[in-house]
């Protein structure tokens, strides 16, 4: 069961390692990153990066697609982690089920705000990336903001509205 997808640009940090993972109480944390499953210094960083306990994984979008909708997976409490709405998107599209949550939050200044929607103090989305927001919603995928577990849930759709 995927319990939440997040979206962030600092992957396995400790917010999701320490914060998330024990408020979800999941097993296993899957990155999902066609680029970074490919860099064996950032696969071998957040795998140590994950708490004890919890098996990390760093999978191309390809591969987790394919691992999420075996059944067998169904038993595992799984946090998927990304940094990519592209991907984000590509992946949803590809699972037969979907993430019981779906969380933005810390995404779009690794790259520098210039050119980008200021959407909370937390996340900056691109016109494409607003886009690809808006579309997945269309499809059914909506988004919350809530950085911590004790923080209070937003919708994304609405921040989007403005």
């Amino acid at each position: 069961m995927i319990k939440m997808l997040r979206i962030d640009d600092r992957l396995i940090h400790g917010q999701v390692a320490v914060t998330w993972s024990k408020q979800l109480a999941v097993n296993r944390i899957i990155v999902v990153s066609d680029s970074i499953s490919q860099d064996p210094i950032q696969v071998s960083a957040l795998k140590m990066a994950a708490p004890e306990g919890i098996k990390a994984f760093i999978l191309p979008v390809d591969k987790a697609a394919k691992m999420l909708n075996d059944p067998r997976a169904d038993r595992l409490q799984v946090l998927l982690v990304m940094n990519n709405p592209v991907e984000v998107a590509q992946l949803l599209s590809e699972l037969t089920t979907q993430p019981s949550v779906l969380d933005v939050a810390n995404y779009g200044r690794v790259a520098g705000i210039e050119g980008r929607h200021k959407i909370t103090d937390t996340v900056y989305l691109s016109d494409d990336e607003v886009t690809i927001f808006k579309t997945m919603a269309t499809k059914g995928s909506h988004f919350i903001y809530q950085p911590l577990p004790n923080d209070a849930v937003k919708s994304v759709d609405e921040l989007l509205e403005g």
